[in-house]
């Protein structure tokens, strides 16, 4: 099915382009969420008469991204855990949920469809995990992620 994106999608397109996108897609999340719409010849002049505007708005929500990034400068999650005598593993994991509580607490205010955690629910000591937030389709933050020893 072919459709006209009125906003930029990750991994699809820019503003005002026309692609092509299994019909589901377009039905029951993009044409309903208006980040696009069918290619008529009517759509197709409005699209291109607010082309401008919706590039302008595209850069204000990026921009507005840009700024948000800057507050997740120089911050850390650390997280003190109990852990087993013998070996390293956690008496909980450390999940999406646990890490967007700690964003909340934090201050930060971001959405479960924001944050990933790309090594899964950890369930060991280190210092090497991360946790990524995407703010904007091109702006992006990398928190680093500790689990240490509860005294």
């Amino acid at each position: 099915m072919n459709i006209l994106l009125l906003k930029k999608i990750k991994n699809l397109g820019d503003v005002g382009s026309e692609v092509s996108v299994k019909s589901g897609y377009a039905r029951n999340f993009l044409l309903p969420q208006k980040h696009a719409v069918l290619p008529t010849k009517a759509n197709l002049e409005l699209v291109e008469e607010k082309k401008k505007e919706l590039l302008k708005q595209e850069e204000a929500l990026k921009n507005e991204a840009m700024l948000q990034k800057e507050k997740y400068n120089n911050y850390e999650m650390i997280f003190e855990e109990n852990v087993q005598e013998e070996e390293d593993k956690l008496f909980r994991s450390i999940t999406l949920q646990t890490v967007l509580d700690r964003l909340k607490e934090d201050g930060f205010e971001v959405l479960k469809k924001q944050v990933n955690l790309p090594s899964g629910p950890i369930k060991v000591l280190g210092n090497d995990f991360i946790v990524n937030v995407s703010l904007h389709p091109e702006v992006s933050v990398t928190i680093p992620l500790k689990i240490i020893k509860k005294v």
